[in-house]
């Protein structure tokens, strides 16, 4: 037997799975799938969209009377009893029967619905479907009509009216948190009494959830400056049944996928594909940027025939890059911060300590961590790191002595343990900080010209 001169100790560093929230959106559907309720699907392309979207349900009888529509199905038809629903009528004769309604459920196989004129008597029934239907083919095919591989879930909440749609959104979130980062909103919601104090429950820093709502000349004051999770878009008059334009911009947000090699750019501005310009006028355009309602234009000022977004803003006046920047650092410092933590306490080579290595190593950690946000275009100006007592950091961030910067601070291991003697006996470290700005395009730029005429 050899002896043997060298022995090699081997440990195990893993690194963290990079989290795809930022990239999770969903459609909802209100009884436009086949789906049950509070059930996703995930879609990669369009004709994913085929086999799940709900199909025409056959009619018994369709019975005109004093200007109002009896309708009754089949079988049940499942819609909310006293509700008003958006159903599509087809396939029936006389055709002046056919169309999409807004329909008042009166009984587990009937409904009603309003028409001026007698079509006459119904000799072919035909179907009804929930409208909902042909808004979530729109959602979609807008969506995939971008140049780019996105996946995107349908999240089917039932059919029911937009208050329906609230509360059962409301509950979904409730019971799955943190499983969708954004979701694009069926039209009506923004009109809908309910939804303003829905939103509300999200607007804070740490929420990182997201409703891109479809909204009016006459709806958007709904959504205040307060909503930040809540971005909206104007669509133009008389788009085409196949466009639902929101789901352009909710393409764009999700195609976001951070990395050295792939920088955030800015929302505003961006190309957007198979969407209708809005027909601005100067005041309407000065109304919109104020209410910060997005809306799409082309590219004419700069030569280019291109449909784009302007102006990429949240309802709070903040551009969409500075939120997604925001969650980007939340997400990212508590996943790196715990990787070190799991894999320090994982060997026996370098073990992570409460001690002042320790408090060093995990802020070189938030260090990378925030040297990447620069990096992939998320945070503005070069990453420095300090290690000030609490009252002096924050005396310097009060007096702008980090504007430009980004600056991560570890309070020093004495003096953390000195201010906060139970600290160590629990294992709890709370001294680490970091200030920063989010990246940002430009929104607008003023040129001074000024022309002499020389004698």
């Amino acid at each position: 037997m050899t002896n043997q001169i060298v022995t090699v100790n081997v440990s195990q560093t893993i690194a963290p799975t990079p989290s795809k929230l930022q990239r999770t959106g969903a459609f909802i559907s209100q009884g436009g799938t086949n789906l049950a309720a509070n059930a996703k699907t995930l879609l990669t392309q369009l004709s994913d969209l085929t086999p799940i979207l709900a199909t025409g349900q056959a009619l018994a009888s369709l019975a005109w009377s004093g200007g109002t529509v009896t309708g009754t199905t089949s079988t049940a038809h499942g819609y909310p009893n006293g509700q008003t629903i958006s159903l599509t009528i087809a396939g029936a004769t006389p055709s002046g029967y056919n169309g999409t309604y807004n329909c008042t459920i009166t009984g587990t196989t009937t409904f009603t619905y309003a028409l001026v004129g007698n079509p006459g008597a119904e000799t072919v029934p035909g179907t009804v479907v929930s409208a909902n239907a042909a808004q979530l083919t729109a959602m979609a095919t807008t969506f995939f009509a971008q140049p780019g591989q996105v996946s995107v879930y349908v999240l089917e909440l039932g059919p029911g009216d937009a208050a329906h749609g609230v509360t059962a959104l409301q509950a979904y979130i409730t019971a799955n948190p943190g499983v969708i980062y954004s979701y694009l909103i069926p039209r009506g919601w923004d009109a809908e009494s309910t939804y303003p104090a829905f939103l509300h429950n999200y607007n804070s820093t740490t929420a990182k959830t997201y409703f891109y709502t479809t909204v009016t000349l006459a709806s958007y004051s709904n959504i205040t400056n307060l909503d930040k999770c809540a971005p909206m878009l104007i669509e133009a008059p008389g788009i085409p049944s196949t466009e639902f334009t929101m789901a352009a911009m909710f393409w764009t947000t999700l195609n976001a996928n951070p990395s050295s090699a792939n920088k955030v750019p800015p929302l505003s501005y961006s190309y957007l594909v198979g969407v209708t310009a809005y027909p601005i006028t100067n005041s309407v355009a000065t109304t919109l940027k104020a209410a910060n309602v997005n809306y799409v234009t082309t590219g004419a000022e700069g030569g280019i025939s291109n449909t784009i977004l302007v102006w990429g803003n949240m309802p709070d006046g903040r551009p969409w890059n500075y939120w997604y920047s925001t969650d980007w650092s939340q997400i990212n410092l508590e996943l790196d911060l715990a990787n070190e933590i799991i894999n320090g306490s994982n060997t026996s080579i370098n073990p992570l300590y409460y001690n002042p290595d320790g408090v060093n190593r995990l802020q070189a950690r938030a260090v990378k961590t925030m040297t990447n946000a620069v990096s992939y275009g998320l945070a503005l100006g070069q990453v420095i790191q300090t290690q000030l007592d609490p009252d002096t950091f924050a005396a310097n961030v009060s007096a702008g002595v980090y504007a430009g910067q980004v600056v991560v601070n570890a309070v020093p291991f004495s003096t953390y343990v000195a201010q906060n003697p139970s600290a160590y006996s629990q294992g709890e470290y709370d001294g680490l900080a970091a200030v920063y700005t989010p990246a940002r395009g430009f929104a607008q730029i003023i040129f001074n010209l000024n022309v002499t005429d020389f004698a």
